[in-house]
């Protein structure tokens, strides 16, 4: 009775895997270009400009951590604080940015805003303290009062910030680590 279920429902995975394999492919094919094209056209989404300079002769592992906080800040503007705080050492002055928006989600919303890293400098390279001068442009944000519906703008800015990454080989296989801002 079990192994009688159990092939049932094994073929009915496989039959409808194969219908949508069929379905699928019975519509066009798009280059990625075409996509591009389309978007475009329609308007729905902004192409911002590439990262305009990210240091070639750095290991790229050292740089990750500051790419990384910059995406934990445009999951944090969703209200999740998790990836933000968890991608810095604790103390790191870049985590203060946390606590601020912890503050306005319990009585307010913000509405589209993204950061996106720009710029990644070298200014220091002490073997396993590195130091980046970055740069990181945000988007303007809507901040509203979820009682009143009052609506304030951020404007939209370029935030110009030391990024001091440390090399930590207590953890399985070493990492590198946003530890600090200045």
């Amino acid at each position: 009775m079990m192994i009688t279920r159990r092939a049932v429902v094994l073929l009915s995975v496989l039959a409808l895997a194969a219908c949508a394999r069929a379905e699928g492919s019975s519509l066009p094919e798009r280059s990625e270009v075409d996509t591009a094209v389309a978007t475009r056209e329609a308007g729905s989404v902004e192409e911002e400009p590439p990262i305009e300079y990210i240091p070639a002769d750095v290991d790229p592992d050292s740089i990750a951590p500051i790419i990384d906080y910059v995406d934990a800040l445009n999951i944090a503007l969703t209200g999740d604080l998790f990836a933000l705080r968890a991608s810095a050492n604790p103390g790191c002055g870049c985590l203060a940015i946390a606590d601020r928006l912890a503050q306005i989600f319990p009585s307010q919303t913000l509405i589209g805003g993204h950061y996106q890293l720009k710029q990644i400098h070298l200014i220091s390279d002490a073997g396993f303290v590195k130091e980046f001068e970055v740069l990181v442009h945000r988007s303007d944000i809507e901040k509203i009062d979820k009682q009143s519906r009052v609506s304030v703008l951020w404007s939209e800015s370029q935030i110009s910030t030391i990024f001091i990454i440390k090399y930590n080989s207590e953890v399985a296989g070493g990492v590198w680590q946003l530890s600090d801002t200045r």
